[in-house]
């Protein structure tokens, strides 16, 4: 008899001691789901090697996009921003298919861009320039890649120019040579002679060209026909409009009190801010 009360005096302190931990697991499920409840997570897209729009530093995603989107949200207590690293042609695949409300990877406008998704206001003005070698004295505009090595990813915007140059100019094509390669693996390709020219953004280009010592190349500014300068962050046309409203008004809160500078200083050395009378 004696030994089946021990017995059960044991079980029922272990049942309450059981008990008493899963009170304690459920109340703390319970304060951090109460923390987040409410909330609308934001989901954006980048390429996480775009250096220095959006790279990984010390295993944290970072970079000029990167920052600007989490100081929009950063003081917005009903969201939570994810941002996710894929690769760059999946950015606009997932804003297609919903699975991202934001993408932001330096991207520049295009009739083509402007026509599927939601642009904000510009984060930036950064025109595209060619990167070439220094002893290049023939290229200057658009019309002169004839002949021409050109290197660039699947889909950026130097890729839709060299493509539309192409179509337009039948008979003096450049050779487009695609590739997986980041752009600074391409500087080295086109220093070493395997490529002749890169088009890419200017804040990228001189950036890249002055930390990796590259003393062959050099930046050459040229302008197109409707070219637009500004860099924007992309939203998919099915998203709420309201959140296309909340991005502008946060854009336009960051300029005048000078946080979009601080974060183009520290990311980009330099202001890189487009004219005032683009952010109205």
């Amino acid at each position: 008899m004696k030994k089946k009360w021990v017995s059960g005096v044991i079980v029922l302190m272990l049942g309450a001691l059981i008990a008493g931990c899963g009170n304690k697991n459920e109340a703390a499920n319970g304060d951090k789901n109460s923390g987040s409840a409410g909330q609308k997570t934001i989901t954006a897209a980048t390429s996480g090697v775009s250096n220095p729009f959006s790279y990984e530093k010390d295993g944290q995603l970072t970079g000029y996009d990167v920052e600007v989107m989490k100081a929009i949200f950063k003081d917005l207590p009903e969201y939570k921003l994810e941002v996710q690293a894929i690769e760059f042609e999946g950015i606009l695949t997932g804003l297609d298919n919903g699975r991202f409300q934001l993408g932001a990877n330096n991207f520049g406008s295009n009739e083509e861009r402007r026509s599927k998704y939601n642009f904000s206001l510009p984060i930036i003005e950064n025109a595209n320039v060619f990167v070439v070698r220094k002893d290049d004295n023939t290229l200057k505009a658009i019309e002169d890649l004839k002949g021409y090595k050109a290197v660039t990813e699947v889909g950026n915007s130097g890729a839709t120019l060299l493509e539309n140059y192409n179509e337009a100019n039948p008979d003096a094509k450049a050779e487009i040579m695609y590739t997986d390669e980041n752009f600074v693996k391409q500087f080295e390709g086109i220093e070493a002679g395997r490529y002749d020219v890169r088009i890419i953004s200017r804040v990228s280009a001189e950036k890249a060209i002055k930390e990796h010592g590259f003393t062959n190349l050099k930046v050459v500014p040229f302008s197109t026909a409707n070219s637009d300068p500004g860099s924007y962050i992309l939203l998919s046309k099915s998203a709420d409009s309201s959140l296309l409203e909340l991005v502008n008004k946060r854009i336009k809160e960051m300029y005048a009190d000078g946080t979009l500078l601080k974060i183009s200083q520290e990311q980009l050395g330099g202001d890189y801010l487009p004219k005032k009378e683009l952010m109205e």
